[in-house]
């Protein structure tokens, strides 16, 4: 007589607690509310962390502004340093990248249309800022002035930093677990 065996997966010794369980849709909005908050948290102490960058090159740009500028060339660049260092770190701190919306109930171009000039421009702006500075370094880099050379191509690397920044501390993207949360209710 063959007798009926039922299949059981396999289980290493000591795993009785490994299956996962099941979310009613309270405790799933509690976990989805939670993981905004501390995602919120953890990108405002980044930010905040990351705004330190810019603001050492101000130190920078101020010393060199007050005690180390003889012409008025030197001045202007620092200046323009100084500039370039404050748009950096506005653009971290006040232009945060929003989460995408998939939902697609609002078109792109009146999303666009929404953002002031500010928003919209200073990126941009000071891009050209600091292409113009890198232009400034390329030439002292060949007049022999390495030390202005590297401080003259300072807020464009700072800027680089900032938007790699910026990218990273995009919002977490929660849709499609938003979207999942009714598909797997519990008890």
């Amino acid at each position: 007589m063959a007798s009926a065996r039922l299949r059981q997966t396999f289980r290493y010794p000591g795993d009785e607690d490994s299956e996962p369980e099941e979310l009613d849709e309270e405790h799933q909005e509690i976990l989805i509310t939670a993981l905004q908050e501390e995602d919120a948290q953890k990108n405002a102490l980044y930010r905040k962390a990351f705004l330190a960058i810019p603001l050492t090159g101000v130190l920078v740009y101020l010393y060199t502004l007050v005690f180390n500028t003889a012409t008025a060339q030197q001045a202007l660049l620092a200046i323009l340093g100084l500039s370039s260092l404050a748009c950096s770190a506005y653009i971290l701190q006040y232009m945060p990248l929003q989460a995408p919306d998939w939902k697609g109930k609002t078109a792109l171009y009146r999303l666009e249309a929404a953002k002031g000039p500010v928003e919209k421009y200073l990126i941009y702006l000071n891009a050209g800022l600091a292409a113009l500075l890198l232009l400034a370094a390329a030439v002292s880099w060949r007049k022999g002035a390495r030390e202005d050379a590297w401080r003259e191509a300072l807020p464009a690397i700072i800027l680089a930093m900032t938007l790699f920044a910026r990218q990273q501390l995009a919002p977490l993207d929660l849709e499609e677990l938003q979207k999942a949360k009714y598909d797997y209710k519990g008890a």
